[in-house]
């Protein structure tokens, strides 16, 4: 089977795709992931190999706001009826060790595409932190591989269109693309197929991610 994008060079094969939405609102101090969804894309053949999607239900502001609810569309029995982080943490575990993706000599095959530093930055560092998963550190603090480093998709898009000095979101940068806004803006599942169509789009007009730049996570704060 011929290459999908023949110009890329690099041992990536891989992009996992990923955009959290947590528990959010004016009363909401710690925010708890709500939504967990990320694509598997195949690089070599263009499409979407598997998809890891679930909801989880907050333990700490166990009712989401309204705000919450009107901005992703999550509704308080699509929480209630999910499992708490850390089983959904599990469960993405064995997502990525059934692709072969925890492997040691796998980790260059594969990166996280976010829109924004949010997700792994800061994110999943908290909730990791909140529900005592010390096993997602390393000695230093740091995020362990893969979780530690992934491309921010607003940089090779400010790139090709020379916006390094503008801020950008996802609705901008399809609108730059003539591309729609498919399915709802901050439903994570959504966010997640529309962050990939706007990869594909730079991909096929000859962006290569093994030459980007990867953001890389900072120590998680203290206790």
């Amino acid at each position: 089977m011929a290459n999908a994008f023949p110009h890329l060079c690099g041992p990536l094969r891989y992009l996992l795709v990923l955009d959290f939405e947590a528990t959010c609102g004016d009363a909401v101090k710690k925010m708890e992931v709500i939504e967990f969804p990320t694509l598997l894309y195949d690089l070599h053949e263009g499409k979407v190999k598997a998809t890891f999607h679930e909801y989880v239900k907050p333990e700490i502001h166990t009712t989401l706001t309204p705000f919450c609810t009107e901005l992703t569309g999550i509704t308080q029995e699509t929480v209630d009826a999910a499992d708490t982080f850390p089983d959904v943490w599990k469960r993405f575990q064995e997502f990525l060790t059934t692709h072969g993706l925890l492997e040691a000599d796998t980790m260059d095959t594969h990166v996280f595409v976010t829109c924004g530093d949010w997700d792994l930055k800061t994110m999943l560092p908290n909730q990791l932190r909140l529900v005592d998963a010390d096993h997602g550190f390393d000695e230093n603090g740091r995020l362990v591989a893969p979780y530690n480093r992934w491309i921010n998709i607003k940089a090779p898009f400010k790139k090709k269109f020379n916006m390094t000095r503008y801020n950008v979101g996802m609705p901008g940068m399809l609108k730059k693309l003539r591309l729609e806004l498919e399915g709802r803006h901050h439903s994570g599942i959504d966010d997640c197929k529309n962050i990939l169509r706007i990869a594909e789009a730079l991909l096929a007009d000859g962006w290569d991610p093994n030459q980007t730049p990867r953001s890389v996570s900072a120590p998680a704060p203290s206790r």
